[in-house]
C-alpha cells in the first residue's frame, strides 16, 4: 500500500481521535487533580461533538457536494469500446464490492449493445509483486455473457492518470476512439478528464446510482458516513494534484 493511502486511513479513521482522547485523558499536568479533570472535560466532549458531526449524513452531503456538482452526467452513448476501470482486490485476489459493481455494469452496457468490446483497466500491487489486474473481473464478465474475444485487459497502470496513457495506447494500437467510460461516480469526473485529454471521444458513465430517499432517523448519523469522508477527500486531493501536475 501507498504511504499517501496508508496516511489517509489513519486520519480518516476513529483510531486517530481515541488516542486522542486518551491522551488528554492522561495527560500530566501540574494543576490539582480535580482541576485537571475539570479542564479536560470541555476537550473531550468537543472532541465527541466533532465526531458526531462528521458521522452524520448532513456534514457528508455537505462535503461531497462540490464534487457532485461538478461529476459529468452519465451519458449511454453507442461507442468503439468500453473502458471500465478497475477499484482493487481482495488479498485473496478476489474484486473488491467495487470492482465488482464495475464489472457487473460494463457487463450490462456491453450485453444492451453500447460497444462490442470491453477494456479493463488497472494493475494491482498490493498484495502483489509483481502487480497484477484486478483478478475476477474478467471472469465476472465473463459469467455475464461477454466472450474472452470481446474483453481487453491492461494490467500495468496503478493509478488514475496511467489507467488513461496506458489505455489510449491499446485503443490507438487498434483504431478505437469512441470510449463509454465506467467507473463510480465520486471517480467519474478525474477519471473522465484525464482521458478528455488523450484526444479520445469520451462518454462517461457511473457504474452506481446513489439514492434519493431521504434515510431512516436513525440512519442519518452513522459511522459510513464518517467512513466515506475518506473516499471523497482523496478525490479531491487527486484532482488538485492532478491539477498542479497539469495532468486535467
Amino acid at each position: 500500500m501507498q504511504i499517501p493511502l496508508i496516511i489517509e486511513n489513519l486520519i480518516f479513521s476513529p483510531l486517530i481521535f481515541s488516542l486522542f482522547l486518551f491522551i488528554i485523558l492522561f495527560w500530566p499536568a501540574r494543576s490539582k487533580k480535580k482541576r485537571r479533570r475539570n479542564y479536560k472535560i470541555p476537550w473531550i466532549v468537543a472532541i465527541w461533538i466533532i465526531l458526531f458531526i462528521l458521522s452524520s449524513r448532513g456534514f457528508f452531503q455537505l462535503f461531497s457536494w462540490p464534487l457532485k456538482e461538478m461529476t459529468p452526467v452519465s451519458n449511454k452513448q453507442k461507442a468503439d469500446v468500453i473502458v471500465v476501470a478497475t477499484a482493487g482486490v481482495h488479498a485473496s485476489g478476489a474484486p473488491s464490492p467495487g470492482s465488482t459493481i464495475r464489472a457487473h455494469t460494463a457487463a450490462q452496457l456491453y450485453l444492451e449493445g453500447w460497444a462490442p468490446l470491453i477494456l479493463v483497466t488497472g494493475g494491482v500491487t498490493h498484495p502483489y509483486d509483481p502487480h497484477v489486474h484486478a483478478k475476477g473481473m474478467h471472469i465476472i464478465l465473463r459469467g455475464m455473457g461477454v466472450p474472452d474475444n470481446n474483453i481487453l485487459i491492461e494490467n500495468k497502470s496503478i493509478d488514475t492518470y496511467m489507467n488513461s496513457t496506458m489505455s489510449t495506447e491499446i485503443l490507438k494500437a487498434r483504431n478505437l476512439k469512441k470510449v463509454l467510460l465506467v467507473t463510480h461516480d465520486y471517480h467519474l469526473l478525474r477519471l473522465s478528464l484525464v482521458f478528455q485529454q488523450t484526444g479520445l471521444e469520451i462518454f462517461p458513465y457511473a457504474a452506481n446510482i446513489s439514492p434519493k430517499k431521504t434515510p431512516s432517523w436513525w440512519q442519518y448519523f452513522d459511522w459510513e458516513n464518517f467512513n466515506r469522508l475518506q473516499t471523497y477527500a482523496h478525490e479531491y486531493i487527486g484532482l488538485l494534484a492532478y491539477k498542479m501536475r497539469g495532468w486535467i
